[in-house]
């Protein structure tokens, strides 16, 4: 079996790919991957330990409009071209696409090989790019419930993919490394990998009896250096690619509701305080996070009506009432009940075997 991953651009895209194909590796060892990535720098960070399986292409934006591609004819036929080359190249026999503008040729470049293709959507309301992509698919995989209504075709529901190589750890062994102070509740404030400001000044505002882990983002993270000097009990982290670390330290976390970030907090069984992104596209944040708070593994906060005074209220609340964490932990547990990584490996590698 030889697979084909597309998904790059956006660590959103990116570790599903991951995940996916690290499932795949566990169950068919010997199966030969290979990843289709744009030229960004998060494609190059990510994908760095794959080496030469990596494949940089440089599509243009599709999920803009098709009038997009009407500006830009020659680098549509030129990109379409270049992935039918790449995938006849690599004789590959199933592709599995990740969703987004990149993932958009290589699902027509496949149709039109004969090559069996399955995209994945992540988020609860389905993209533009997908939307289009999934005309020209075999199959469409969503993480949400809510996304399968989305999709004119029929959709089905596998949840997101959480990489194996996220590990649990032990909750005392995690805070132990961090150098967090015993017998103190532990708060994750997570605002994605450019960070968001008005989450980090949420953190900055913590009580003196909570304990601060901010993953602060790189573009706020010199004033938030400065802000938070003299405060003991916050320590400012840096976006890193395993947080594996931070979640299994954290009793709850305030975060944005992108769907990698809740995937990875559902598998981790951490009740969250979710602050969608406003401005996210068809307001898909708010509706991320809300099917997770609908089932009752979490609470949604929305931005413009949330001061920090009433967040903080809302968190030191929850972290009191033990017995209103555990009933969200169970929550998260029926919600995902196993990683959904190892179930779509199953789809790609039954798909490959009907394209055969």
């Amino acid at each position: 079996m030889n697979v084909v991953i597309a998904g790059g651009g956006t660590g959103g895209h990116i570790s599903p790919a991951i995940a996916v194909a690290e499932a795949i590796w566990k169950r068919y060892p010997d199966t030969s991957i290979d990843f289709i990535a744009t030229p960004r720098p998060v494609d190059r960070r990510m994908y760095k330990q794959f080496g030469d399986s990596v494949h940089i292409l440089n599509p243009p934006r599709i999920d803009r409009g098709v009038l997009d591609i009407a500006f830009l004819p020659f680098r549509a036929i030129r990109e379409f071209f270049a992935v039918r080359k790449l995938l006849r190249e690599l004789r590959s026999t199933v592709l599995f696409a990740t969703g987004g503008y990149p993932s958009f040729f290589p699902v027509i470049a496949a149709r039109s090989l004969g090559i069996p293709s399955i995209i994945h959507e992540s988020n609860s309301i389905p993209g533009r790019a997908n939307r289009l992509a999934s005309r020209f698919s075999d199959k469409v995989l969503t993480g949400f419930n809510s996304a399968v209504s989305g999709f004119r075709r029929g959709a089905i529901y596998s949840g997101n993919p959480v990489r194996y190589s996220l590990q649990k750890y032990d909750r005392g062994y995690a805070r132990e490394k961090l150098n967090i102070p015993d017998g103190i509740p532990v708060v994750l404030f997570l605002g994605g990998s450019q960070g968001a400001r008005a989450i980090n000044d949420v953190a900055l505002g913590a009580p003196e009896n909570v304990y601060v882990l901010l993953q602060c983002g790189s573009r706020d993270r010199e004033r938030i250096i400065e802000e938070s000097s003299d405060l003991q009990m916050i320590q400012v982290i840096d976006f890193i690619d395993d947080p594996a670390l931070l979640y299994s330290a954290a009793d709850i976390a305030v975060a944005r509701s992108g769907a990698m970030t809740v995937a990875e907090l559902t598998w981790f069984r951490i009740p969250a305080v979710y602050i969608p992104y406003p401005f996210a596209a068809d307001d898909h944040q708010k509706w991320n996070a809300l099917e997770i708070a609908e089932k009752g593994g979490a609470i949604v906060s929305i931005q413009d009506s949330t001061d920090a005074a009433a967040l903080w209220n809302t968190a030191c609340t929850l972290l009191e009432d033990e017995r209103m964490i555990q009933r969200m932990k169970t929550s998260l547990e029926e919600i995902m009940p196993v990683n959904p990584a190892d179930t779509i490996a199953g789809i790609v590698s039954s798909s490959a075997e009907e394209g055969s």
